[in-house]
């Protein structure tokens, strides 16, 4: 059975995954301002080549931070 840490992370790596255009893992976190910041940053990478670079870089630094906590979830 899972362990509790490891329930909220992969709470966190699906809203991140399936809800990253639209911040839901920001706004899951509480932090509303992350939310709308995640947001405009997916409007302007949609806009640019540029923003997309910028944009997917923390997207998988994210998901690879929150790959991490679940693996070093303790048994």
């Amino acid at each position: 059975m899972l362990r509790k840490k490891e329930k909220q992370t992969l709470t966190r790596l699906f809203l991140l995954g399936v809800g990253a255009p639209i911040g839901l893992d920001r706004f899951y976190e509480g932090d509303v301002t992350g939310g709308f910041l995640a947001i405009l940053g997916f409007l302007i990478a949609l806009i640019t080549v540029f923003g997309l670079l910028v944009w997917i870089f923390p997207f998988i630094s994210k998901t690879f931070r929150l790959l991490r906590e679940f693996e070093d979830a303790e048994d």
